[in-house]
């Protein structure tokens, strides 16, 4: 089960991004996703963007830390730094 907090954090991004998509005449889901995947490429750090592709993909927290071995904790620090950052790069 995805705690509440992360959940919210995630509810939040998504509907700036809905916002965002609704507001701009020339901007669509696949320009989205196109910037999204982009800036996960690009913008993040080699291990934010590990982290990333991997909870894109349905990974745990427990998974991942396993996977990278590093700790939860550690991934989860990784997790929301990435979704500050693109927050950042992709809304305002």
């Amino acid at each position: 089960m995805v705690p509440r907090k992360e959940m919210e954090n995630t509810e939040i991004l998504i509907g700036k991004l809905l916002l965002r998509l609704y507001a701009s005449e020339n901007l669509s889901i696949d320009k989205l996703r196109h910037d999204l995947r982009w800036h996960i490429d690009n913008s993040l750090s080699t291990r934010q963007e590990q982290v990333m592709k991997y909870f894109l993909n349905g990974k745990k927290e427990r998974e991942i830390a396993h996977i990278l071995g590093i700790t939860q904790q550690v991934v989860n620090i990784y997790k929301q730094r990435a979704i500050k950052k693109l927050n950042k790069l992709l809304i305002d």
